[in-house]
């Protein structure tokens, strides 16, 4: 876990770690040499647990076929999708830590590396998100620019709105401490252990601030002073701009439009901040230029949504039940809604 934490620091994401849960005597899910079946079941147990952004399952169990790991592309923060299971596949902890880091990629919206994106040195043992992995040592240990720019992307559009709200410190794992780089009660500052703090207004050896410092970090900590300025842009015609309030370091919770307000020109609807459009999910699927440049994808038939997906299955459906598997057809009634639905799960994908 520590090593997939150091991993996603390149990207300038903290990893907080808030339950480590080790089944010693017997699984609490089905888990198989079926990945699909093993993530649909751990999913759905994940909902049922502590409110978290994102979970992970390693298992002993050895998946079918070359899959050493499974998670839902562009997934993070959902309360269905966001989580990966992993093999654990090599005696050392970093061959699970990279393929952790992998999944989570895939979470981030970070598709497979494409041909030139990886400029790995040897010694670093690849991308961490390259299509397929060594079972030998060195293990990936880097992102490369074209995770970057994928990660960038996912989050300007409205992806993992979760994380940009501070995580509890009360019910992190290992408890609450002077120097875990986390702001906790009692604390003036936090720029992690002495080593690695990087801070000039916090003391890393006691957590205070340091003589005329009012701040130490966050977004709304300018030369440890707390403007009150905009602090969050908003990311599109849903979201809205948080501001500095001039008394906290830190950006407020991130706000958006409510759920179903009216976007696109009357066109589209949003959803957690999000404005879903058809025309924009194809663009964002398939891109422009799919055969050439005047053909591109584009949203099916109206005929389509009201027709097909009466058929509940991979290719016509209203959504599944992960724990199956098994897909929801639709009777055609309610088109609006269901056309609103349909445009938000077709997104979802699997990339191993």
């Amino acid at each position: 876990v520590i090593e997939t934490i150091n991993y996603y620091k390149s990207l300038n994401i903290r990893v907080a770690l808030i339950r480590l849960e080790i089944w010693n005597d017997q699984d609490k899910i089905t888990v198989t040499n079926n990945p699909y079946s093993t993530l649909g079941a751990f999913l759905a147990w994940r909902r049922k647990q502590l409110p978290n952004d994102n979970a992970q399952l390693v298992t002993g169990v050895s998946f079918q076929g070359t899959i050493i790991g499974l998670a839902p592309l562009k997934a993070m923060c959902s309360e269905y999708q966001s989580g990966g299971v992993n093999s654990d596949h090599s005696n050392s902890a970093v061959g699970v830590a990279a393929t952790m880091a992998h999944e989570m990629g895939h979470n981030f919206g970070m598709s497979h590396d494409s041909p030139g994106c990886c400029l790995a040195q040897p010694e670093d043992g690849g991308c961490i998100m390259a299509a397929s992995m060594f079972f030998r040592d060195p293990f990936p240990r880097v992102f490369n620019p074209c995770n970057q720019k994928e990660l960038k992307r996912y989050l300007s559009s409205g992806g993992g709105k979760c994380l940009f709200n501070p995580p509890n410190t009360r019910v992190m794992y290992g408890g609450q401490r002077c120097g875990n780089g986390y702001l906790e009660e009692g604390e003036e500052c936090d720029c992690g252990e002495v080593e690695e703090c990087s801070s000039p207004c916090c003391n890393a050896n006691n957590c205070t601030l340091k003589i005329g410092a009012e701040c130490a970090h966050g977004v709304c900590c300018h030369e440890c002073k707390s403007p009150g300025v905009m602090c969050r842009p908003p990311s599109g015609s849903c979201d809205l701009p948080e501001y500095c309030d001039g008394k906290s370091e830190s950006c407020p919770a991130n706000f958006y439009l409510v759920d179903g307000s009216s976007c696109a020109g009357g066109s589209a609807y949003c959803y957690t901040g999000i404005c879903l459009t058809l025309e924009q999910q194809c663009l964002s699927l398939w891109g422009k230029g799919l055969v050439s440049a005047k053909v591109y994808a584009r949203p099916a038939p109206d005929l389509c949504f009201t027709e097909v997906n009466k058929a509940g299955d991979p290719y016509g459906n209203c959504g599944s039940f992960m724990v199956a598997f098994n897909y929801s057809s639709t009777t055609g009634q309610k088109f609006g809604i269901i056309k609103i639905f349909l445009m938000f799960l077709k997104e979802v994908s699997f990339s191993r």
